[in-house]
């Protein structure tokens, strides 16, 4: 009988064992799932925030084809990127990338378009004078001199000390 019990205990013990093998694994995986869904801290033009993992694999993959001069392909991946995401901390860098494939594939009237949205969204944008600059070369390459001239006046009238706005007035001279 003794011995009956023995084997009881041990067979109860080597259970126990089991299943707390079987809730460390479960509770593993599910950690291991949980770290996959938590926000990560990012850091783009000089500014700090917290995304979901999955909007940044987004956004990096729209801006990748941007590098690699996949215009068409940017155009369309960071479109859809603003549409999924319209309250993402990448909005205002979706934007002005945006603008920059369009002008990429020659697309000045919507690049036009873009640039305009994306200064009156964030004017406080570090982007913000580049973005001014595209806009007045996009109204150059639509021979629209007298818009571009204008832009660029705004451009070294809000943002003076800007790399842009040094630019832009070399840029003046070539618009007469």
């Amino acid at each position: 009988n003794i011995s009956r019990l023995r084997g009881t205990d041990e067979q109860l013990a080597r259970d126990l064992a089991d299943t707390q093998k079987r809730q460390k694994d479960v509770t593993q995986a599910f950690d291991e799932r949980l770290r996959k869904m938590e926000p990560v801290k990012v850091q783009l033009d000089g500014r700090d925030f917290l995304v979901d993992q999955e909007e940044k694999r987004a956004f990096e993959d729209a801006f990748g084809t941007i590098r690699n001069g996949d215009f068409d392909k940017s155009v369309a991946l960071l479109s859809n990127f603003m549409r999924r995401y319209p309250g993402s901390p990448y909005l205002d860098a979706a934007r002005f990338w945006l603008g920059n494939a369009q002008y990429g594939r020659r697309d000045y009237k919507e690049a036009i378009n873009t640039f305009r949205s994306f200064v009156a969204a964030a004017p406080d944008h570090p982007r913000a004078p580049e973005a001014l600059l595209a806009l007045a070369n996009s109204q150059a390459e639509m021979k629209d001199p007298k818009g571009a001239r204008k832009t660029i006046e705004d451009l070294v009238k809000a943002y003076p000390n800007s790399e842009a706005a040094a630019a832009g007035k070399e840029r003046l001279a070539s618009l007469r």
